[in-house]
């Protein structure tokens, strides 16, 4: 890997190996990087600019490079049979209603650059409509919302003064990637959920380079 990394450097003099040192362990801490996000942004451009080391140097560490410029994002996920991230119930379920309300919006044609618009109140309402279950306290769902905000799957905004308690919210393309289909089929069967019904069904098709995700 030095090597290949000397050879990278050898032509790109506008960079130090430290720019792929520090680039590689944003990724890995974020998982996902965004074009249009200022901190991501140098880490970005510079990881895709040369996606075959980047991507060689993942797969090293089991891990695979997901690239995707026309959504400027770029990920990484475990490779294969390593592919599980162990959730909570509550997790696992809002990040199914997340997908659900993504679809929705895609069919609408409501996504702006790549991400959907929603917020906490409408997502909790579709969390007690599909799931039937109590929705998480105040204290829960914000812990929720910093775990997936901290992956990647969304951005906060801030709220409106008159609606303290409503937090905007954008779904990231990378939902997709992390929900797939036979992740869904696994949470519909926790929910006792028909999957012809209308909010349950999901037709999206899961690439060989998307995640599978279970619950604890």
């Amino acid at each position: 890997m030095l090597g290949d990394l000397q050879k990278v450097l050898s032509r790109a003099e506008q960079y130090e190996a430290e720019d792929f040192t520090r680039a590689a362990n944003l990724l890995l801490v974020s998982q996902f990087l965004y074009a249009d996000r200022p901190l991501h942004r140098d880490s970005y451009f510079l990881i895709s600019s040369h996606v075959d080391y980047f991507r060689n140097l993942f797969e090293a560490i089991g891990w695979s490079l997901i690239y995707q410029p026309d959504e400027a994002y770029l990920g990484v996920v475990p490779q294969a049979d390593e592919r599980v991230l162990k959730l909570r119930l509550d997790e696992s379920l809002l990040l199914l209603c997340l997908r659900q309300m993504y679809e929705q919006k895609l069919e609408e044609f409501e996504i702006q650059d790549g991400k959907a618009f929603i917020t906490t109140d409408s997502l909790l309402r579709l969390y007690e409509n599909l799931t039937g279950k109590e929705i998480p306290n105040e204290t829960r769902m914000k812990e929720i919302l910093s775990l997936f905000t901290r992956h990647g799957v969304i951005e906060r905004g801030k709220a409106d003064e008159t609606d303290p308690k409503n937090i905007p919210l954008k779904i990231s393309p990378v939902i997709r990637q992390v929900v797939v289909e036979d992740y869904i089929g696994q949470l519909e069967a926790l929910c006792d959920i028909d999957p012809e019904a209308p909010n349950a069904q999901d037709n999206s098709q899961a690439s060989s380079e998307e995640s599978t995700d279970e619950t604890a």
